[in-house]
């Protein structure tokens, strides 16, 4: 059984014991160790804050483009798989504007719709899979044909073989009149 006495009490400078074998069973810090030890822990915060800098910094660059230009939206056959079975679906706009999409299909044909409402700038436009239609801002059912839509096409050579290409800086006007009410 040991005394308390015999215990080191926290802080104490602790010399070699007989008992332990003369091994000491803590050492005390000296001033110069404290402050290496010190200087190194502050070393190492300024290197992880350089290295957090230069991650925010390099990382925070736009990291999409920002001059539109035409996207591959993936490849056009599996796109269009997807649809068949799943319906239309919404492509946020991959430059960081407000030229978000709407992937449908029309006659067969894989369309990028426009997710805006013909003659509004805010009213958006969904597709609602429980009464298998596309509805405004006001959940009133439109036409996909009363939609503008942005050139689109199959990539036929090349790298972009069978991509589905979307051009959102050439908006084509709907086909049909967008209904009045």
């Amino acid at each position: 059984m040991v005394d308390a006495h015999d215990r080191p009490q926290t802080g104490a400078i602790l010399e070699a014991r007989s008992d332990l074998g003369g091994t000491p069973s803590a050492v005390a810090l000296q001033r110069s160790d404290a402050k290496i030890l010190i200087v190194a822990t502050g070393a190492v915060i300024v290197a992880g804050l350089l290295v957090a800098a230069v991650l925010l910094i390099t990382t925070s660059r736009a990291s999409s483009p920002t001059k539109y230009t035409a996207f591959d939206a993936g490849v056009a056959q599996s796109i269009r798989k997807d649809l068949k079975s799943g319906g239309p679906f919404f492509v946020p706009d991959p430059f960081g504007g407000d030229r978000s999409i709407l992937l449908a299909i029309e006659d067969g044909k894989v369309v990028a719709l426009s997710d805006l409402k013909p003659g509004t700038k805010d009213c958006r436009i969904r597709w609602r899979g429980s009464i298998n239609s596309f509805v405004d801002c006001n959940d009133k059912k439109i036409k996909s044909t009363a939609l503008a839509r942005y050139q689109s096409e199959v990539g036929e050579i090349g790298p972009q073989k069978g991509e589905l290409l979307v051009d959102l800086r050439h908006r084509l006007p709907a086909p049909e009149p967008a209904p009045t009410s």
